[in-house]
């Protein structure tokens, strides 16, 4: 007729599951008695239930709840016969692997504790030894001489037989001691030239600083361009060609000395070389003729770590090699269509710093970057200084390049918001031996091909924006294509 809520002898036989369920479900706050309508439990049938429990089991009404197999029942489930809920397999997971970490992280604080008492009485010991040295080279110089011999314990102190036991080892001893000296001796020596080096790198930046604040003026006169009609002319119109330092923007305070002739010519062989060192290879690969054509467009492309390899080719009709190259070049000349050939999240400044020639400028390059965040939550921006060059081939091709020039002193003075990036960039103009030449064959001005490779390599300083410039490739010689392309074919 009813059912009591307190123990019985049976359910408490296994006391670590007891235990657990009291844990888990918590002490009782009252009896619970679960009885059908009409009926109450005798009181003296409850008491022989508690008498009859061996004393070591036995426990009060109120804590004889939790400790037993019946859990306490849910309020409003009494009497509706639902199974009582016991802790989940997780839940028990989850405080074992508690009691794990609480057990692990005690271990590991009374390792640290032991090590560090280890490291104190090694310390201690080391301290000692250097002290019993020290007494007993001071003691053996000043020892005087006497005729009468002096006992074993006066002429050197008691050295314990368990830390020394050897004959050799005060040798060993003296040993470790000079060279315990000798390394606390290096140790202050190079704290010192650390700082006299910091106070030296500190001096050299001042007087670089210095020497860079001269005026223009003043570096011409070196020169022998000291004359009045000179220094109006450089005063009134910025030069691209001079013999002096001058700033690379405003608000940089950053200087570029400009190129002599001889070394631009040797910066365009050598770039010269570097393209036909990358034509050869992406040519011998033979994945590169398999790959998927994207718009016309077939890509050769490698990424190792933040430099990045690439090239594409593509064959284009109705233009010719020269048309393309004239396009060309007033696009990456002009600072403001320039910046068509780039996403939108890019703001691109390009200024010329020198004009060696009509096909050979050296050109300043800054590209900011709203898409990620730079030093100090700034805006990110790349710096470069590059030459830009064209020249014409033998076969009736034509080749344009852009390569970053080494300036070490353009690199140290960059503001703080600004990373060097190094770029190097080719196009490739050739005429389509398949294809008759314009004014040659039939005379049709329409039968011409040009076949088109665009290529480079770019080293950055981080591996997020090298990988973005490379998704960014595709699209950006297809921007190429509209721009250099289109307006040749609509004044046909």
């Amino acid at each position: 007729m009813y059912a009591s809520a307190y123990p019985t002898v049976e359910d408490e036989e296994d006391p670590v599951l007891t235990e657990m369920t009291s844990y888990f479900l918590g002490p009782a706050k009252s009896d619970v008695t679960v009885e059908t309508l009409g009926s109450s439990p005798p009181k003296q049938q409850q008491q022989q239930q508690v008498l009859s429990t061996p004393p070591s089991v036995r426990r009060t009404p109120e804590a004889s709840e939790p400790s037993g197999l019946a859990p306490r029942a849910a309020p409003g489930a009494a009497g509706t016969g639902k199974e009582p809920c016991f802790p989940s397999s997780d839940h028990l997971k989850k405080l074992r692997r508690n009691e794990r970490d609480r057990q692990r992280s005690f271990a590991k604080r009374e390792s640290m504790k032991e090590m560090r008492k280890t490291v104190a009485g090694l310390e201690q010991r080391k301290q000692r030894l250097v002290e019993q040295t020290a007494t007993g080279s001071v003691g053996s110089q000043a020892r005087p001489q006497s005729d009468a011999p002096r006992s074993q314990e006066a002429r050197a102190p008691t050295r314990p037989s368990s830390l020394y036991p050897s004959p050799s080892t005060p040798v060993r001893r003296e040993n470790f001691v000079q060279l315990a000296a000798e390394i606390e001796e290096f140790r202050r020596q190079n704290a010192l030239m650390t700082q006299q080096l910091r106070e030296r790198d500190l001096f050299n930046s001042s007087m670089q600083n210095l020497l860079l604040e001269f005026r223009q003026d003043d570096s011409d006169s070196d020169n022998g361009s000291s004359s009045e009609s000179s220094k109006k002319t450089a005063t009134q119109s910025p030069r691209l060609a001079g013999g002096g330092p001058r700033p690379l923007n405003g608000s940089a305070g950053v200087h570029f000395t400009p190129l002599t002739r001889d070394e631009g010519l040797a910066c365009v062989r050598q770039t010269l070389q570097l393209i036909n060192n990358a034509r050869l290879l992406y040519a011998s690969d033979e994945r590169f003729g398999n790959r998927a054509k994207f718009l016309g467009w077939s890509q050769y492309t490698l990424r190792q770590g933040t430099t990045i390899t690439f090239a594409v080719k593509k064959t284009l009709v109705n233009v010719t090699p020269r048309q393309l190259m004239d396009t060309t070049w007033q696009v990456l000349t002009d600072s403001k269509r320039v910046k068509r050939l780039i996403p939108s999240a890019l703001q691109t400044h390009i200024r010329p710093l020198q004009k060696l020639s009509d096909d050979l400028l050296v050109i300043d390059r800054r590209t900011e970057d709203s898409s990620r965040p730079g030093v100090a939550g700034k805006t990110l921006a790349l710096r470069t200084v590059y030459v830009l060059f064209r020249v014409a081939d033998a076969d009736g091709g034509q080749t344009l390049a852009m390569k970053t020039v080494n300036l070490p002193l353009v690199k140290k003075l960059l503001r703080d918001d600004e990373f060097w990036c190094d770029i190097f960039y080719w196009i490739r103009l050739s005429p389509d031996g398949s294809v008759t030449a314009r004014g040659q064959g039939s005379g049709d001005p329409e039968d011409v091909a040009t076949v088109v490779e665009f290529g480079g390599a770019n080293t950055y300083t981080r591996e997020e924006i090298a990988s973005s410039w490379l998704a960014e490739l595709m699209f950006l010689a297809i921007r190429w294509e509209t721009l250099a392309v289109a307006p040749t074919l609509l004044k046909q």
